[in-house]
């Protein structure tokens, strides 16, 4: 399957996720956030529903298979 290219916002939010949330980022996004619909806030209270619309556009299977981080694509 053929995913979009990501938009800034979208690259902003999944970025600061994972350096909130360590190692084990994808594994915490997809169980804690994208398996029970919830939206993340980050530690200012700033909720990211980007998020949300990609668990909803691009699914887990993308997310584990498919997406690198900007630090991880070099």
């Amino acid at each position: 399957m053929n995913y979009r290219q990501l938009l800034a916002e979208e690259v902003e939010a999944i970025t600061a996720f994972a350096a909130a949330h360590g190692r084990h980022w994808r594994d915490t996004l997809a169980q804690t956030y994208w398996y029970n619909a919830r939206v993340w806030r980050d530690r200012s209270g700033k909720e990211h529903p980007v998020l949300h619309r990609m668990r909803n556009e691009f699914g887990p299977a993308w997310l584990f298979d498919h997406f690198k981080l900007p630090s991880e694509a070099a």
